[in-house]
């Protein structure tokens, strides 16, 4: 329990992956891409459950290994285009049915394996004590390109992403864009029902975390990044 609210964390992991086979328990610098989330949340003891949601045995298998519980996902929502809110909707429905209650949900992708414990808490922080009436908190970082720069095509013709934009302006002109990174999300439960489409809701709190914390592995030249970021992390202690 954190500031009087109960909290487990789902970490999603289908099996299924096309750009790197088996990614979520591919070996990340000796130890599974998984292993890195459960054994962060090892150490926030606040955090009371770590659920790993899985349609894969291997996957099972390695998450209890390294301290989760396991819920099985139906094969309805683990194909490439199954949804994160169909995932925790699932996940709701078997706490209930096993008459557990939770106030917060933490929501942590595996290929976000350089988040910090810090970004948890900032989340969580955020989250119980804001003034703003957030009900979900979320994790960004800049933008890898800035919606200024974007363009979109109609035919053979290219045409700025936003209207009447000025692609050419220098860097130091363009006003600071911000992604979601992935890396964390904190909600309340009670916010989540069968209407959701998402679970950030409408007027989401947010956390800047650097673009080293936020790596989102989904080839293999992320694992290599994420490896050179992990080396450099362990030297610079």
């Amino acid at each position: 329990m954190y500031k009087e609210k109960k909290i487990i964390a789902l970490v999603p992991a289908r099996g299924g992956s096309k750009a790197v086979p088996y990614k979520n328990i591919k070996l990340l610098c000796q130890k599974p891409l998984i292993a890195w989330t459960l054994d962060l949340v090892k150490e926030i003891p606040e955090i009371d459950k770590v659920v790993v949601s899985t349609d894969d045995i291997n996957i099972s298998i390695i998450s209890q290994h390294f301290g989760a519980d396991v819920i099985k996902r139906p094969e309805h929502i683990s194909g490439d285009h199954a949804l994160a809110i169909d995932v925790v909707k699932h996940t709701i429905d078997v706490i209930n049915e096993q008459k557990e209650i939770y106030d917060i949900m933490l929501y942590l992708q595996p290929t976000s394996p350089l988040r910090s414990k810090e970004d948890i808490y900032d989340c969580l922080d955020l989250l119980i004590e804001n003034n703003q009436g957030y009900r979900a908190v979320a994790t960004f970082s800049e933008a890898e390109l800035n919606p200024i720069r974007a363009w979109v095509f109609e035919d053979t013709s290219p045409i700025t992403f936003i209207e009447k934009a000025n692609p050419f302006l220098p860097r130091q002109k363009l006003p600071k864009a911000y992604q979601l990174n992935g890396a964390v999300y904190a909600f309340y439960l009670d916010e989540i029902n069968e209407e959701n489409e998402q679970f950030l809701g409408n007027h989401p709190g947010g956390i800047i975390i650097p673009k080293e914390r936020a790596v989102d592995i989904d080839e293999e030249m992320d694992f290599l990044i994420a490896e050179m970021l992990i080396e450099k992390r362990l030297n610079d202690q």
